[in-house]
């Protein structure tokens, strides 16, 4: 009788050692772990509907872009989801402050509650911690099981033993690279095994090497090729009240566009390289807006010519009309919104209808924001793409 196993008894062998669903027969969607919008469908759109859950998510961007408020908010779409996912023993939020500059207030615009008694947030700010130190409690914690999304804010913060341990006049080669990589070869299966999520945020650095990119980011490639999506942060132009775009030299705005581009992305097809949502400084992302915006783009509200709308049905394409039969029409952008505050079924169904369009991947109709607004993305975020791809 032959000693060797079969193939049934090793995978048996192998499935009582791992978690469940570790071995299967054919593979799934990375969808079906789960995913977290970042809180708007202009920003969705870019990666045909959401963030993957289980993976490393990296926002990078130079200051004042919005990474922070883009990671915001995809703890808010983490607090909405968790109770459904987990109503009896919902799993907490660590963010990890290195910067010591978390801002609940802000954190409320987006939609984000720091100080939620049903998904809590942990806040761990280290006093005089080594990178090895902090990337070990973070690991740590994941293995208790009652974490869901982790936050570092920002990985540029960290310093390696060696460098914490030194004087500020001793430089040290590869700056916190190695200890990085490391971490990421540890934690990405301990996301998978404990359905966690984390998202690193980066600040950008002017490349010294004169013949690589002119802006880098921290901890190497290890840590690069560890991330399933790698988002880089824009602040673009400013609007008005009424939603109008302004130039960047406007006194008084009342916002921002949050311009993204998908650096990397192992999730989806990448041929949507640009992102993008309407930020007010006093009420943070405006969701409604956003998706009208997008809906008009998708042809959802008839927009035949500038500043003049035709309200469709969601569902059947059919112009909307009034009580009189009279079709519904809207002279002026600041007047849509009104329509859609005043019925916010139509709007709701139209919310789906958007997220139904933009999750759809083989739709040769639905053309990305880069062509429909001649944006060439490369120039305008100063990527190369190319050497992204390494």
């Amino acid at each position: 009788m032959s000693d060797e196993l079969s193939l049934t008894d090793i995978l048996k062998g192998i499935q009582k050692r791992q978690t469940k669903g570790a071995i299967t027969t054919g593979v799934e969607d990375l969808s079906a772990y789960g995913t977290l919008s970042m809180g708007s469908p202009g920003l969705d759109f870019c990666l045909y509907n959401s963030l993957p859950e289980r993976k490393i998510i990296e926002l990078s961007g130079a200051e004042g872009s919005g990474k922070t408020t883009l990671a915001y908010l995809i703890c808010a779409s983490f607090q909405k989801k968790e109770p459904k996912k987990h109503p009896e023993s919902p799993r907490k939020i660590v963010y990890v402050d290195l910067e010591c500059s978390a801002d609940p207030s802000w954190a409320m615009n987006t939609g984000y509650n720091m100080n939620s008694d049903v998904v809590q947030t942990i806040c761990y700010r280290p006093e005089d911690q080594s990178a090895e130190q902090v990337l070990t409690d973070v690991l740590n914690l994941i293995k208790t099981g009652e974490v869901g999304l982790v936050v570092i804010d920002s990985l540029n913060m960290l310093v390696g033993q060696q460098t914490h341990d030194e004087g500020l006049d001793k430089k040290s080669m590869g700056g916190i690279a190695y200890t990085l990589g490391d971490f990421v070869k540890r934690v990405t299966s301990l996301l998978i095994k404990y359905d966690c999520t984390l998202v690193g945020i980066q600040q950008l650095r002017d490349g010294l090497n004169p013949y690589g990119p002119a802006e880098v980011t921290s901890g190497g490639r290890g840590w690069k090729h560890g991330c399933s999506v790698r988002l880089k942060v824009k602040k673009g132009k400013f609007f008005d009240e009424d939603g109008n775009e302004l130039s960047n030299t406007a006194e008084s705005p009342a916002g921002y566009i949050m311009e993204v581009a998908v650096l990397k992305t192992k999730v989806c097809k990448w041929d949507r390289k640009l992102g993008r949502t309407c930020v007010s400084f006093t009420k943070g992302v405006d969701i409604l807006q956003d998706t009208l915006d997008v809906a008009t783009y998708f042809g959802l509200i008839d927009n035949p010519v500038p500043g003049y709308f035709l309200l469709k049905d969601p569902d059947t394409g059919e112009v909307l009309t009034d009580k009189e039969g009279k079709e519904i029409k809207i002279r002026g952008k600041k007047n849509l919104k009104p329509y859609f505050t005043e019925h916010l079924d139509v709007w709701h169904r139209l919310y789906d209808k958007v997220y139904e369009k933009l999750s759809a991947k083989d739709d040769p109709n639905i053309v990305p924001f880069e062509k429909m607004l001649q944006v060439n993305v490369a120039e305008t975020f100063g990527v190369d793409f190319a050497e992204e791809e390494k």
